[in-house]
């Protein structure tokens, strides 16, 4: 279920429980729209309030992030006006999804003053704003002391987030609290208002705070379906449709069961209350609202940003490996090209044979190939305006060029091969690999490669500290080791394997490079199959099939000196054929650094 109205009403509850009374001592800005508070009091914890356009959200995080080493100007007028103040009030705007913080502090004064944060996790308008009493009219909205993001009159004609200006809610738009309907008459009253719609697009454009799931949930609840409009509703079904919605507004008042819904063991939705349209799915029970948030959102968080940091370098890559393939494909058509020169010698040989026969100024002569035993007649092109031996001359001279091209353009193919398949194991390194760290190697090993012109070394070019590769536990226990990138792979490769060890990998293709630790016993079939699984599924050829992998004991696997990274040769290796399912990736269990 998105993040709306009524996950915001039972959060509220569990941030006030947990987090009134107690200090923010901290203030942190990991991201551009995320800011981290650390709190003291009742309960110590991290408070993370995201203002992010596809994931905005406010819950405790136990997750650390690494800090810019400069802070924003934002995080700066933060901790001026947070650091060492009170929460005095979390509480939610109407049932919307609008959270506010009170925090009590001294101006600079020493005089008692309140300041509130905004968090309006709205979509791609989610903000995060610092207000604070204004002093010449109390009663009036808050002064803006600043936003993460500000709104001025080019972004937007209603409202205008800047500093010093009066706060503004969000634009209701006739829509009126989830919890202000208490009875089945105000229900129909309601309903009477609206235009015909299917029922989803009601309840949504009607009441503040609904998502399309709760939508959903009121509609199944009432056993009628959300496509239904409006207007095709018996008095009957309108009956049932109130019911449903009184139902569902009494467990959101009266009770929380946070809880993340999973479908082959991926997080798929989550909601504070019973869900009964997604019974089919597996439930997984939370101990608490920030949990479930956490648990939902942190793994997409952590990929939507890590692609938008990996977006430049990806694109670098794809043109140059663009480039390259475009490369080799002309150096192939230009190695045809000149295999073709044998009829360039047997011209320059028909010529001179029979140059008695040619004159200055003739445009061509046919004559007999008597290299061929049926002596066909062949048409030679002359220029009319060179001697007969300067026109066998341009044919030998032709010929020679295209044998001299032949070794070049073989050379240039190898070459360029070498420098594709390394182009696409860096973009397979792309793919694979989650962590910050890990995007920290690949960027390193390109700017330390020839691939491109790079600017001159400094004190802050250093290589960064090393990543790790995955680890797996095959079903009969033996622990698998995964390559994410080039620098991994030359680890696997290189030092942490023993010689009764198998070391797999994909032929033929750019992948990761995968180990079998034996640790003394015998590796069996069934294990091999599934590190084939993890080799064919971790490489570029992963949506193929039958795909070829090769396997080897760890003793024939060696790097040549100065060979790019994750470049190795090997010998003495067996082919299996697979074909990478994912739900057979999913029942290998992935082990933890800790495990």
């Amino acid at each position: 279920m998105a993040f709306d109205g009524i996950t915001t009403y039972h959060l509220v509850k569990e941030l006030k429980a947990q987090l009134v009374g107690g200090k923010i001592r901290k203030v942190y800005q990991p991201e551009n729209d995320e800011v981290h508070l650390l709190i003291a009091g009742p309960v110590n914890a991290t408070l993370l309030l995201s203002a992010n356009a596809n994931q905005p959200r406010v819950h405790i995080t136990e997750k650390k992030k690494k800090n810019p080493p400069q802070p924003s100007t934002f995080c700066m007028v933060l901790r001026k006006h947070l650091v060492n103040t009170t929460i005095s009030d979390i509480y939610q705007v109407t049932s919307d999804r609008i959270l506010a913080i009170d925090v009590n502090g001294k101006n600079d004064f020493g005089d008692p003053i309140t300041k509130t944060i905004f968090a309006e996790i709205t979509g791609r308008n989610a903000n995060l704003i610092l207000t604070t009493a204004d002093e010449n009219e109390p009663k009036s909205a808050p002064i803006i002391i600043d936003a993460i993001k500000r709104v001025g009159p080019s972004s937007s004609r209603y409202r205008h987030i800047l500093p010093g200006l009066h706060y503004k809610l969000p634009p209701v738009f006739d829509r009126i609290s989830f919890f202000d309907c208490r009875t089945p008459d105000d229900f129909k009253h309601w309903l009477s208002k609206q235009a015909n719609q299917k029922l989803t697009a009601v309840l949504i454009g009607g009441f503040l705070g609904i998502s399309p799931d709760l939508a959903q949930e009121i509609c199944f609840r009432a056993g009628i379906s959300g496509e239904t409009s409006l207007s095709d509703l018996s008095t009957k079904e309108v009956g049932y449709l109130s019911g449903s919605f009184f139902e569902i507004q009494h467990e959101v008042e009266n009770s929380c069961q946070p809880t993340l819904y999973y479908f082959h063991r991926h997080i798929q939705n989550f909601s504070t209350i019973d869900l009964h349209f997604l019974k089919d799915l597996d439930l997984q029970p939370c101990d608490s609202v920030s949990q479930m948030l956490e648990a939902f959102y942190y793994l997409r968080d952590k990929k939507l940003r890590f692609n938008a940091k990996s977006a430049n370098l990806k694109h670098q890559l794809a043109t140059l490996y663009k480039k390259d393939t475009k490369k080799l494909d002309n150096l192939h058509r230009d190695l045809k090209k000149s295999k073709k020169a044998e009829k360039d010698k047997l011209y320059g040989d028909l010529i001179t044979a029979n140059i008695y026969r040619i004159q200055k100024g003739m445009e061509s002569v046919d004559v007999e190939n008597f290299y061929d035993p049926n002596l066909p007649t062949v048409h030679i092109p002359l220029k009319i305006n060179q001697e007969p031996a300067q026109n066998a001359q341009r044919y030998y001279k032709r010929y020679n060029k295209a044998k001299r091209a032949q070794v070049q353009v073989a050379e240039q193919i190898e070459k360029t091969k070498d420098t594709v398949y390394y182009l696409g194991s860096l973009l397979n390194a792309l793919d694979q690999c989650t962590e910050v760290e890990e995007l920290d190697e690949i960027r390193y090993e390109v700017n330390h490669s020839d691939l491109v012109k790079h600017p001159k070394k400094n004190a802050k070019d250093k290589k960064p500290k090393p990543s790790h590769p995955m680890r797996f536990r095959s079903s009969e226990g033996f622990e698998i080791l995964v390559g994410k990138n080039n620098f991994q792979n030359d680890e696997i490769a290189t030092k942490l394997g023993d010689p009764e060890d198998c070391w797999l990998h994909v032929k033929d293709s750019p992948g990761s490079h995968v180990l079998v630790v034996a640790n003394g016993r015998f590796i069996t079939e069934k294990t091999l199959l599934e590190a084939g699984q993890l080799a064919a599924y971790y490489s570029k050829a992963k949506t193929s099939s039958n795909v070829p992998v090769d396997y080897v004991d760890y003793k024939y696997v060696h790097k040549p000196n100065k060979a790019k990274p994750g470049m190795v040769i090997f010998t003495n290796q067996n082919t299996m054929y697979v074909t990478p399912k994912r739900e057979i990736i999913d029942q290998i269990e992935r082990l933890s650094d800790n495990d």
